[in-house]
């Protein structure tokens, strides 16, 4: 089962075209309540199919559509390894199910593309971080949310100092400088532990071996990274990393004897001010643009420049709704009081285009909107 990152959710919406249904449910890790857990996608199905079916869909299509998801249903093993929700996406050239860290409200949509909206806290960009976990022995790299923890592969990552030391002296360029006023004789120290020129430059040379690793992975320079590692190797690695955006804070100890999960719990501590810091000065400089006229509140405007991606930053509520219409063609917006057939949810259409425009979203509560109305932009131009 994939995870849910943000390349991930883009390649669903961009496969999102022709008839498409989206499935959330809540879902339950143990107790009694996991029984009814089949009982209600069951239920969604059918709901699904009765929605397949007003857009003019044939019984028999509809019924292929969603066998992929029918099948679930019996899945026992499927159901015994649940989190707190489920999201199913289905069109007919894909198929894909996550399991979420959070509960969702039980949803079905038939459209011409996927509903995304409910995925939004997860998502974001202002949630993800990197934790990179340094020893001498062995690298870890961690993508992380509030919520979840996913090991990256590192195929040409060297584990080791040994496994990463090239044959020959080091360029001058890989030698670590001491810092001035540090440790007098050559030595470094740090929890105890003293190390020569010679282990430094070795040291050295073993962390320019995992930055040329990292170069193809860590290619989304926005999402911070935060060292894990016994204190002295964080002044050594940052000197000659190529990725910028390295927190200051780090995990200290030898991270060796923590899990993934360990490393995520403890990085979220670091990471969480960063992040209410960042949202802080993304709504300061949402009322800067409105008084300037680089920022908008007015769903169709906010739509339009969602749809050329002039988009850097967007804020929508979670837990509502607006639906209509928003014809591309002509960058016009036809707004319904209740859901009509053919209609889209149209705040979910504003988040969805500007992620795929490469801008930030934030989903928030209602009351978190930096004013009263139900989006809020900041424009690129």
């Amino acid at each position: 089962m994939p995870t849910l990152t943000h390349e991930e959710l883009k390649s669903v919406i961009a496969a999102g075209q022709g008839t498409a249904v989206s499935i959330f449910l809540p879902t339950h890790r143990a107790g009694p309540e996991i029984q009814q857990d089949p009982i209600r996608l069951k239920n969604l199905v059918k709901e699904a199919e009765r929605q397949l079916l007003a857009e003019g869909s044939r019984a028999a299509d509809a019924r292929e559509l969603l066998a992929p998801v029918t099948d679930l249903l019996d899945d026992a093993s499927f159901w015994r390894h649940q989190r707190d929700g489920l999201a199913i996406f289905r069109s007919s050239d894909l198929f894909r199910v996550y399991r979420l860290p959070i509960s969702v409200r039980e949803f079905v949509a038939v459209s011409d593309r996927f509903y995304v909206k409910p995925l939004l806290p997860l998502l974001i960009n202002d949630a993800r971080f990197y934790v990179l976990a340094l020893s001498q022995k062995a690298v870890r790299l961690l993508e992380c949310s509030r919520e979840e923890v996913h090991e990256v592969e590192l195929p040409d990552v060297p584990q080791g100092v040994q496994e990463g030391l090239p044959i020959g002296p080091a360029p001058e360029s890989q030698r670590y400088t001491l810092p001035v006023g540090g440790p007098q004789g050559g030595r470094l120290h740090g929890h105890g532990v003293g190390i020569d020129d010679a282990d430094v430059t070795n040291l050295t040379q073993y962390f320019h071996r995992i930055d040329d690793g990292l170069k193809n992975i860590l290619n989304q320079a926005d999402v911070p990274l935060i060292l894990a590692c016994v204190e002295y190797l964080a002044p050594i690695f940052k000197e000659g990393a190529s990725y910028r955006h390295i927190l200051e804070p780090i995990i200290p100890g030898n991270p060796d004897g923590l899990t993934n999960e360990d490393l995520q719990q403890k990085a979220w501590l670091i990471a969480e001010p960063y992040f209410r810091q960042a949202q802080a000065t993304a709504k300061a400089q949402y009322y800067e643009g409105i008084a300037k006229g680089r920022a908008g509140n007015q769903l169709a405007d906010v739509l339009t420049a969602a749809h050329q991606g002039r988009i850097a930053t967007l804020f929508v509520p979670l837990g509502v709704r607006r639906w209509g219409r928003f014809h591309f063609d002509s960058l016009t917006l036809e707004q319904h009081e209740n859901e009509e057939t053919g209609d889209d949810e149209l705040l979910d259409l504003a988040a969805m285009q500007t992620v795929m425009h490469g801008g930030t979203v934030y989903g928030v509560k209602p009351e978190e909107l930096p004013d009263t109305h139900s989006v809020a932009a900041i424009y690129r131009f």
